[in-house]
């Protein structure tokens, strides 16, 4: 599979994507720049939604990458859905760590 042909399947997936990941930016700017809350409570803050926009951005481009690698070595189905769940563990786990980050982060808040 061509670079092209993985960069036309990135951009595939931007329509889906692309909100979640500007409603993480505009959330880790808006708990970056507010004063008000507690250092921790922030740096908490800060840290989840990093955490979350990474996982959003390393699925973006490694799922892509995943399906040309599965379709260049054209495996069989039982080891595509091995492949594909040996990605889509380590995202997940991302995923619910930056969500416990955020809800650290405002039970921080709340003390």
């Amino acid at each position: 599979m061509a670079l092209q042909d993985i960069g036309m399947m990135i951009i595939g997936q931007l329509p889906g994507r692309l909100p979640v990941i500007i409603a993480l930016v505009v959330g880790l700017v808006l708990v970056a720049q507010r004063r008000a809350l507690s250092p921790a409570s922030r740096k908490l803050g800060v840290l989840g939604f990093c955490v979350l926009l990474a996982a959003n951005l390393l699925g973006l481009i490694a799922w892509p990458l995943a399906q040309a690698w599965i379709i260049h070595a054209a495996m069989p189905a039982s080891q595509m859905s091995m492949a594909f769940a040996l990605l889509s563990v380590p995202l997940a786990l991302l995923d619910a760590a930056g969500l416990v980050l955020l809800a650290l982060a405002i039970v921080r808040r709340a003390d």
